[in-house]
């Protein structure tokens, strides 16, 4: 078992616009929803609004993430799967730097959907358990 990204893995994921994250509701069933990710060290940082998701990492922590390309020319397909621990950032210097990445990454975010302080959460995945596929 794999704790950390390769290079190439981290490459991959720095790129990727898009990730998939999912997280366990009330019942122990999955839930899954987009998110638009920025890699920091080992930890996956990403922006959120106060919602279903928030409510359910507070619950449990636990969670996956996938970032994958496909193409019909099934050889060059790639993914990163992550098994990590979520915590919820509301304000302070991580917070700050999380924004400062997320906007650097997405520059549209300040135009469509800014990242505010109180409103905005971070959530900051710590990176646990990788495997891959194309690397």
């Amino acid at each position: 078992m794999r704790s950390e990204l390769t290079e190439d893995e981290a490459r991959f994921v720095r790129y990727e616009r898009v990730a998939r994250l999912a997280v366990v509701d009330q019942e122990g069933a999955p839930r899954v929803v987009p998110i638009c990710p920025v890699l920091d060290g080992d930890t996956i940082l990403a922006a959120s609004d106060p919602g279903a998701k928030l409510g359910l990492l507070r619950g449990e922590p636990r969670c996956a993430l996938v970032f994958d390309t496909y193409v019909e020319d099934w050889n060059p397909l790639r993914q990163v799967r992550i098994r990590g621990s979520a915590r919820l950032v509301e304000d302070g210097p991580e917070w700050d730097r999380g924004k400062r990445l997320l906007d650097e990454k997405y520059p549209q975010y300040e135009q469509r959907y800014p990242i505010t302080p109180g409103t905005t959460v971070v959530i900051a995945v710590r990176i646990e358990h990788v495997t891959s596929e194309g690397f």
